[in-house]
């Protein structure tokens, strides 16, 4: 399986990548990232929102999660159900008291934060080690994006990165899920033009 191992090679490279980063500059990074997108989020009036949440060396959506809330969006985040292997989005209100550290070491939402019906998510930010130009992601393996992201066949998937993230290819599977927009500290690139600025 050439393509496995081009992947996982693919992924172990730019993960490396990204982790040479100084936490200073993905800082940076992050917040040039969350001054494009929360822009973009208002004038195409996303109210639903589904988001991860950042660990390691991921784009940082902390302050993306306040500034959703602050606007008064509907926000919600995945609670990985390990033995289905699928996401269950959950609503937050309140990141201090509704998230709590999943074993695999991301935040996540209490179990009693409210189920968010997927069919009213109309924006989804997915996490991914790796993305091309044709809006296909590399993720960490376990596959529970693109599971999920056949369930909401209309919502609009974005993905976050920074610029050393972009790959010339990911080489997608037949069950990998593109983004429509990958959002940078460069900004903004459309892979689908079914949206406008």
């Amino acid at each position: 399986m050439k393509t496995a191992s081009e992947r996982e090679r693919l992924r172990l490279d730019t993960r490396r990548r990204r982790e040479g980063l100084s936490c200073e500059t993905r800082a940076r990074y992050s917040e040039s990232i969350v001054e494009s997108v929360v822009p973009w989020i208002a004038r195409n009036n996303f109210r639903s929102v589904m988001l991860y949440l950042s660990m390691r060396c991921e784009v940082q959506t902390d302050t993306l999660l306040k500034r959703l809330l602050d606007s008064e969006k509907q926000v919600c985040a995945p609670a990985v159900e390990s033995a289905a292997l699928t996401l269950l989005p959950r609503r937050i209100q309140d990141p201090r008291t509704d998230l709590v550290r999943h074993r695999y070491g991301m935040l996540e939402p209490r179990a009693a934060c409210p189920e968010f019906p997927t069919d009213r998510i109309q924006l989804i930010v997915v996490p991914g080690v790796a993305f091309d130009r044709n809006g296909y992601r590399l993720g960490y393996g376990g596959g529970f994006y693109d599971r999920f992201l056949v369930k909401c066949p209309h919502a609009v998937a974005v993905g976050l990165a920074y610029q050393t993230q972009l790959v010339p290819d990911t080489f997608p599977q037949p069950w990998d899920i593109p983004v429509q927009h990958i959002f940078t500290e460069a900004g903004r690139i459309d892979v689908s033009l079914t949206l406008h600025q």
